[in-house]
């Protein structure tokens, strides 16, 4: 059976077969599709699974997961600080052989919105089972600024699906790759490696982003605690500088984060996907230091791919959260790993046409609901 991530023009034809409903084809990424958030939202008490064989909706019953549901708001506001459970408008119809995967949108996560996939009898977040049929649910954490939400409309997760259980590379498979993609570049579209370092990630299937603070006049920027609301449906309406402060390198060598501070790092690598892979990036990576490190974990294929300008500018942004007692990131330090997985098939689209981000600054690292200019 053939294994693999499953690109945007078989995701449109799950759409038209019915094993995907209620679906929006627009919101088809290279290997993703965005999910919006439905009318059913609860306030939760805390964070919670549901019992094999338990689905999600009884669970939210109980008074001691949930006190309070709304059905009927489109606009919906969301505190910080503060969990809730909403119902997806998309439905699943999955054959055996199909499974799943939720994440978070990145726009989403460099606001600081942490995002949990539930489904109906599964004990597990973010993995759906294959032969999956009935809802999705999104756990959601707006955890630095409140945000306004519209029913039908705001998309916050996305979903990636797989056909068989593919493994993320390594080997010989991944060896092969990196001679004609090296995957992680420098400024100038090298190897951003050492050959220790390739030989490492090839024996281990883990890629590394490294952080970049010290070149000068490069800075971080750390999210303002005055608690502005954000509205998801607004378009380059905000102004980046009322929510979030530049921290200016003046011959430091890193930056403190405290627990409760949340911060945006770029990487100094350039990830470079040809329509052959896509990648998902660990969450935490104890190897990395007590740190929270991406709230959206799904880099799409083709993302920073541009046969005619290998130079492209495809750096990540990484949103950094101290997890309980305060940590100093220097340049260079690791932020967080990653894998690679094969596309089933190529897709048809191509990232670099429909991002909304180049990662120069403040308002190009922020989503579009900021102003860009």
């Amino acid at each position: 059976m053939r294994r693999g991530v499953i690109p945007d023009w078989k995701i449109k034809e799950l759409i038209q077969q019915g094993i995907i409903q209620n679906a929006d084809p627009s919101l088809v990424n290279t290997s993703s599709l965005d999910l919006r958030l439905g009318l059913d939202k609860w306030k939760l008490l805390g964070s919670f699974l549901p019992l094999l064989g338990q689905t999600v909706e009884d669970a939210l019953n109980l008074s001691e997961i949930s006190d309070a549901r709304d059905s009927t708001r489109e606009r919906f506001y969301i505190e910080p600080i503060q969990q809730y459970a909403m119902r997806v408008v998309e439905l699943l119809d999955l054959p055996q052989g199909i499974s799943a995967k939720v994440f978070n949108k990145s726009g989403r996560g460099r606001i600081g919105v942490s995002l949990r996939g539930l489904t109906d009898g599964a004990p597990k977040f973010d993995v759906v089972d294959g032969g999956y049929k009935g809802p999705l649910f999104a756990e959601i954490c707006s955890t630095s600024f409140p945000l306004v939400i519209n029913a039908g409309q705001t998309a916050v997760p996305q979903i990636r699906f797989y056909e068989g259980n593919p493994e993320p590379m390594s080997g010989s498979e991944l060896e092969m790759l990196l001679r004609n993609h090296p995957i992680l570049t420098d400024d100038e579209g090298r190897p951003a490696y050492t050959e220790a370092e390739r030989d490492n990630m090839i024996r281990t299937g883990k890629l590394v982003f490294t952080a970049d603070i010290h070149r000068e006049g490069l800075a971080v920027y750390i999210a303002l605690r005055d608690r502005r609301t954000l509205d998801l449906a607004k378009k380059n309406h905000y102004i980046p500088e009322d929510f979030f402060a530049r921290v200016i390198n003046e011959g430091r060598k890193g930056v403190l984060i405290h627990p409760g501070d949340f911060i945006l790092i770029k990487s100094r690598q350039h990830i470079r996907l040809p329509p052959c892979v896509a990648a998902e990036i660990d969450e935490y990576a104890p190897e990395c230091g007590d740190m929270k490190s991406s709230y959206a974990n799904l880099v799409n294929a083709t993302h920073g791919y541009d046969p005619d300008h290998t130079n492209t500018p495809s750096a990540l942004v990484f949103e950094i959260r101290a997890r309980d007692v305060p940590i100093f990131i220097q340049h260079g330090q690791r932020l967080a790993t990653f894998e690679l997985y094969k596309m089933l098939e190529e897709p048809e689209g191509r990232y670099m046409d429909r991002k909304s981000t180049d990662f120069r600054d403040l308002r190009s690292i922020l989503p579009n609901i900021f102003k860009k200019d």
